[in-house]
């Protein structure tokens, strides 16, 4: 009995597809603002397909219950979950709910689960409590959360910001690439089925769709396409992978959500016309998704029209630039930082290898300390790239992310937050990233031409 680490557990064991290098500062801070209930323990729930919810409140023991099997070992765990609520989890905070979980008997497995910091009281709390009732325990951070939840795609890989319903994050980005179909229906009535994906699970099989359709369709024209793609989808027998085909088959159908839209632009800002959702009567309620902001039912399909449609196209179109111009924004800063990140690892290594002091090397990162800041800020002003350049200009977001944490660290804020020792990890950790937030740049360049 003592510590695992988190892929020995079967359930989780797709987390070792994704690298630690993987995690960026930027999907950091959108997991540590993830809702306890709302959000990190239902994707922990819908990963382990366990629809069990534990009641919040006096009474509640732990914040999940289950089953697990570590290696292959079937034991009972237990879960207490901390959300955005915690900036800090203190020994205060959480030895209320670990005394609890002693009430609980035969437990193989405790499991502490936080987005916020750690505070050391807290784990050590946490340990003992393990310790004494003889069972294995395990620690889930901010980091291994953003790991896991990228490895089960319940948050987007490239900000972190969880994934509605239909598969799309915050920012607009898509779960994958999913399947793409087109279709013409009837000469006077014509739309495409972008993009259609297969969300289903062991419960239940559901398709998510993005439609794409005139914009000078009246809302009755709309409503017909809705039911019409709203049937194609029902029988599809598209799978994102075998152990789903295996399940389901040649069976409809449970779930079909669309999404509507009129152009790229409206698919990129999740700016959509509105979004519909049917699901079969015969499924158990349980199973059934939570669909908000119903304005219309028509034959058993929810449709949520976006009132803002309109205001939001217009605020878009104003911030939009063309391809010409996110790339000449993104040049203007793309190498001054580049430059800059060589010039901080060039002071580290010597730094490390005793060519110069720590106190000179940090008296030359601070002095280039407020251009990386001042280049930083400036690539918060590149106008929102068109389709063809998003990728690119993502990659060039993520790394200028990189090259200012590099800085950070030995920043007067940074001295004051990090000892020296866990400073140098992190540069050396941040180094790592910047090598291949080069590549991926690279790659995403030469995508352009």
């Amino acid at each position: 009995m003592g510590l695992i680490k988190i892929h020995d557990i079967d359930e989780f064991s797709e987390i070792k597809s994704i690298p630690n290098s993987a995690i960026h500062t930027a999907i950091i801070n959108n997991v540590r603002i993830l809702d306890e209930k709302l959000e990190i323990e239902k994707f922990i729930r819908e990963i382990l397909y366990d629809p069990n919810e534990t009641p919040h409140g006096p009474t509640e023991i732990a914040d999940i219950l289950t089953d697990l099997h570590i290696k292959g070992n079937k034991t009972l765990a237990v879960f207490v979950i901390k959300g955005k609520s915690f900036n800090k989890v203190t020994s205060r905070d959480v030895t209320h709910q670990f005394a609890k979980l002693r009430q609980i008997s035969d437990i193989g497995l405790m499991i502490f689960g936080a987005v916020g910091n750690i505070q050391d009281d807290a784990t050590r709390d946490f340990i003992q409590t393990a310790v004494d009732a003889n069972c294995d325990y395990l620690i889930i951070d901010s980091h291994d959360f953003s790991r896991l939840f990228i490895a089960y795609e319940k948050v987007c890989p490239k900000d972190g910001s969880p994934f509605d319903d239909m598969g799309i994050c915050k920012k607009g980005h898509l779960k994958d690439e999913g399947l793409t179909l087109e279709m013409e229906v009837r000469e006077k009535r014509q739309f495409t089925i972008l993009r259609q994906r297969d969300v289903s699970h062991a419960a239940a099989k559901r398709y998510s769709a993005i439609i794409l359709l005139d914009k000078h369709y009246p809302k009755d024209i709309i409503r017909a396409i809705i039911q019409e793609a709203t049937d194609a989808m029902k029988y599809s027998t598209y799978y994102h992978n075998q152990q789903m085909e295996k399940i389901w088959g040649n069976t409809p159908a449970h779930v079909v959500w669309l999404s509507i839209a009129y152009d790229l632009e409206d698919v990129q800002n999740a700016n959509w016309v509105c979004q519909t959702c049917w699901i079969d009567s015969s499924l158990s309620n349980q199973f059934h998704p939570i669909f908000l902001n119903v304005n219309e039912n028509l034959d058993e399909i929810d449709i949520s029209w976006n009132k803002n449609y309109k205001s939001n196209k217009n605020v878009f179109n104003k911030h939009f630039g063309s391809k010409s111009e996110v790339i000449r924004a993104i040049s203007s800063l793309l190498n001054p930082m580049v430059d800059l990140a060589n010039e901080a690892i060039s002071y580290f290594r010597k730094y490390q290898s005793g060519v110069i002091s720590e106190d000179n090397f940090i008296q030359k990162m601070q002095s280039n300390g407020e251009k990386v800041n001042d280049l930083y800020h400036q690539s918060a002003n590149i106008p929102f790239p068109p389709e063809d350049c998003k990728d690119f200009d993502q990659s060039c977001q993520n790394l200028f992310t990189t090259i200012h944490d590099i800085y950070l660290y030995y920043s007067q804020k940074g001295i004051e937050t990090w000892s020296q020792s866990k400073r140098d990890w992190l540069m050396l950790d941040k180094i790592q990233q910047f090598e291949d937030d080069i590549k991926t740049v690279e790659f995403e360049k030469r995508k352009l031409n």
